[in-house]
């Protein structure tokens, strides 16, 4: 019975994926990306997919926004006409074991099978669990929606399915490193967190706006590595900004400062 409720919901959802790659133009013309986009959609992930459908959480899938060694984004849309970000993390544990460094030594995920497809979706619980930290704290994060297995639903942080710009891609100001600077500040001290994979990549600009994002590597404060992945973001983010003329203080000061009143 079982396995014919599974695949009537294998059905249905890659029917609703089929249909929303058909109807989006940009994706038909851009063959890798269409590829991308077939290869992702195994088994277990429609069944997942299709939950989500039935649930309200999401209406379709609008196309592809980024693809990685780890996760694919799509662009989505739920019932009320809502914009998310539909991460999908790829079902193959050897990238994700390359970082397991981030899990072992987190009080929070203690005791938890790290073994196949359980790392990928303990990966996704993880990044769904630190945005929500650092969301609940008003940190400028993607607002977490949903997790369930290796998918993961937050805000679309963009226009009409383009993601906004990250620093990597903008002129960047002095007054950008100190927003940074005091985001990550506030990410350790009211948060618990350390971003831990922190880089002009991972950070949106809008107008003026920074916008933190890709948080699965983040850890908490209590983890025995935690400073020197602190120390390692802020090395990251002076030498980014740096490059790009912007006078910058010494990472090793700012680590310093934001550690200070640590116990």
């Amino acid at each position: 019975m079982s396995s014919q409720i599974d695949n009537r919901a294998i059905k249905k959802a890659l029917n609703k994926v089929n249909n929303s790659a058909k109807s989006n133009r940009s994706l038909k013309k851009r063959s890798e990306d269409y590829q991308v986009f077939q290869d992702v959609f195994n088994k277990p992930t429609l069944i997942t997919l299709y939950s989500l459908f039935n649930n309200g959480t999401l209406s379709y899938l609008n196309g592809i926004v980024n693809s990685g060694k780890e996760s694919n984004i799509f662009w989505g849309v739920t019932p009320d006409g809502n914009d998310v970000a539909i991460k999908i993390y790829l079902t193959v544990a050897s990238e994700f074991r390359k970082r397991l460094q981030y899990i072992e030594g987190d009080h929070r995920f203690k005791n938890i099978n790290t073994h196949g497809h359980k790392l990928i979706e303990l990966w996704a619980r993880k990044e769904f669990k630190n945005l929500s930290k650092a969301y609940s704290a008003n940190l400028p994060v993607p607002k977490p929606i949903a997790v369930k297995q290796n998918v993961l639903v937050m805000d679309f942080l963009g226009i009409d399915g383009a993601p906004y710009p990250t620093l990597s891609e903008t002129e960047v100001e002095e007054s950008d490193f100190e927003e940074l600077l005091k985001l990550i500040k506030q990410l350790y001290q009211q948060s618990n967190l350390i971003h831990s994979d922190l880089s002009e990549y991972n950070v949106f600009k809008n107008s003026n706006d920074l916008i933190l994002f890709d948080f699965g590597s983040a850890v908490d404060v209590s983890h025995p590595m935690s400073k020197d992945f602190l120390l390692r973001d802020l090395i990251n983010i002076c030498k980014f900004f740096s490059k790009r003329g912007i006078t910058t203080l010494d990472a090793e000061n700012i680590f310093k400062e934001i550690t200070e009143n640590d116990v």
